[in-house]
């Protein structure tokens, strides 16, 4: 996958998970930092990043806490 790909599918899980905030991110964005997700939508917003690219992000555990969209992208690409 790309980078543009991951940010692409980023923001397709924001959108479904956080609609109004969504198009306030950029690659820069820290999704928490930012007040974009809460820690519930978080974990809602994994699923959905999960769901989209079909398989489980096993760098991104219950110790993980970097969701700069600009890490996510990387986890992404490397999933």
């Amino acid at each position: 996958m790309t980078e543009p790909d991951a940010y692409q599918l980023i923001v397709a899980a924001l959108t479904k998970v956080a609609p109004r905030k969504a198009p306030m991110v950029t690659q820069e964005t820290d999704l928490l930092a930012n007040d974009i997700l809460d820690s519930l939508d978080v974990m809602n917003f994994l699923f959905e990043v999960e769901q989209r690219l079909g398989k489980k992000l096993t760098a991104i555990d219950e110790t993980y806490n970097d969701f700069r969209i600009q890490s996510l992208i990387k986890v992404i690409c490397a999933a």
